[in-house]
């Protein structure tokens, strides 16, 4: 059972595919955050920070979801495989192109979304201490983000990823309320200091863990199988 890719040329090829599909509406989702970003370092009123918080969310979420649309569900009612077929490509080149594609897309906005708070947090009065809460809130995106892919790779249903991927959505919200309040960060999130407590280090983990093991399933799965999506 070979878990890797057999041309990684091709797989880079696969991965430029996805990206030249999906570039322009990226490019609408970044001019997106980058307003909220403005409204958030803008000094108005708190509504004004909160609008461009809820939007930096909301984004995030749309880029996630209509990455996965358009790379793996739309692709499939389309029914590319038989030409994907044709090419001199083995199941797994084309399982990692998918992978890596939908995940340099969807960082590219996450990484944007996550620099800029941090950046906004250090070069404003905003409490430091901030800036841990923001690490932990942004790798959980990621990881609902991840979950969610690996979840459509494996099963073929639309219900059952639709059902997953809107679950994965609604714990953002709880997870950022109730990680802000732990002890070991709650002390911290107003001060002026980034601490890293063994309580942040090992929610870091967890979600790093967690991400690694669903590709790791996820890829002993589709090594198993014969078909290409």
């Amino acid at each position: 059972m070979n878990l890797f890719a057999s041309d990684v040329r091709m797989v880079g090829r696969l991965i430029v595919k996805d990206w030249q599909v999906y570039q322009k509406a990226l490019a609408g989702f970044l001019a997106g955050i980058v307003l909220a970003l403005g409204l958030i370092g803008s000094g108005g009123p708190w509504w004004v920070a909160g609008a461009g918080a809820m939007l930096l969310i909301v984004l995030l979420v749309v880029v996630g979801s209509v990455t996965i649309q358009t790379s793996l569900f739309i692709e499939r009612k389309q029914q590319t495989v038989p030409f994907i077929m044709s090419l001199p490509v083995s199941p797994m080149d084309v399982y990692w192109g998918k992978l890596l594609a939908n995940l340099a897309i969807f960082l590219v906005p996450l990484l944007l979304v996550g620099g800029g708070m941090i950046t906004l947090i250090l070069t404003t009065p905003i409490a430091d201490g901030l800036v841990v809460w923001i690490v932990l809130s942004v790798v959980f995106v990621l990881t609902t983000f991840c979950l969610s892919l690996c979840f459509a790779i494996a099963c073929e249903s639309e219900g059952w990823n639709a059902f997953v991927m809107l679950g994965l959505m609604t714990l953002i919200g709880p997870f950022m309320f109730v990680v802000g309040r732990l002890e070991g960060i709650v002390e911290h999130v107003r001060g002026e200091q980034v601490v890293w407590t063994p309580t942040a280090l090992a929610i870091l983990a967890a979600e790093l863990a967690t991400i690694a093991v669903a590709i790791v399933v996820t890829s002993v799965l589709h090594a198993r199988k014969r078909s290409f999506l």
